[in-house]
């Protein structure tokens, strides 16, 4: 008797946080609803610490940082939403939509300068990479492999059970490129999920940031290395200090802009 009030305690915490969650999610979106955008990060924020994050959830949280003008974290959201749900075209188009506004605010700080504001192009097989990988959910492939594998199954059963020679043949054949396939998917699903859990890229959050020679705030700067607020780089390496704790990165934006970037003023996607 006693294990079951126990239980039944148990589960009336359990839905008493998520009723609490789900008002304070609903009162966020009534924050955004009335212009008040600061507090409806907040409040999308405490719902991300207590419930944990979604695309859906990171999504309108981008909303709203990018309606107060924080565009780092906008740009962080809305990174972070594309790897719970890629191929969404809405978040997508958000991002591009910010990343012209960020190419226009670095071709400012270049006072005169030509340097590029954007990414150099991918090769071929990144390209492909990109799009096998980030483009589309390791979920997705797993299904894809499933059901190439139910498909190599039914035509090995056809193979074995089947007496006309045209019906094994098809079986035959049919297991060995289903089966190949179901293989290939497998891979793809591998690789989508290294992407998602990949810690690779980087947006600066400062308002602005200038690229260092070296780690350390007495570093030379970079000729014309001056980032602002929602750039995205690609992370090369870090410096930790005593506690293992990251103080530094170095990043590339292009062959342009390379340098070392304190770690308060990014955040890894």
């Amino acid at each position: 008797m006693k294990s079951k009030i126990i239980a039944i305690v148990f589960a009336f915490c359990l839905f008493s946080q998520g009723a609490g969650a789900q008002g304070i999610l609903a009162e966020a979106d009534s924050a955004y609803a009335a212009g008040k955008y600061e507090s409806a990060v907040e409040l999308y924020q405490r719902v991300a610490e207590e419930e944990g994050t979604s695309a859906a959830l990171l999504y309108n949280l981008g909303n709203a940082c990018f309606q107060t003008g924080d565009y780092g974290n906008a740009m962080l959201s809305w990174l972070r939403a594309r790897r719970l749900a890629p191929g969404d075209e809405t978040i997508q188009a958000n991002i591009n939509y910010l990343q012209s506004r960020v190419e226009d605010a670095n071709k400012a700080e270049q006072k005169g300068k030509r340097y590029k504001v954007v990414p150099d192009e991918p090769s071929f097989f990144q390209s492909v990479k990109g799009a096998l990988a980030d483009d589309i959910s390791s979920d997705t492939w797993a299904v894809w492999a499933a059901v190439a594998f139910i498909v190599f199954v039914a035509a090995a059963a056809l193979y074995i059970f089947s007496r006309t020679v045209i019906l094994r043949k098809t079986g035959f054949f049919g297991g060995m490129v289903s089966l190949l396939f179901s293989l290939v998917f497998v891979i793809f699903a591998f690789m989508a999920a290294n992407a998602a859990d990949s810690h690779d890229t980087g947006v600066v959050t400062a308002f602005k940031v200038t690229l260092l020679t070296e780690p350390g705030k007495d570093a030379d700067a970079n000729k014309g290395g001056v980032l602002t607020k929602g750039t995205v780089v690609q992370i090369l390496s870090e410096e930790v200090d005593a506690e293992g704790k990251t103080t530094w990165y170095k990043v590339r934006m292009n062959t342009d802009y390379i340098g070392w970037v304190a770690a308060s003023d990014m955040a890894v996607v």
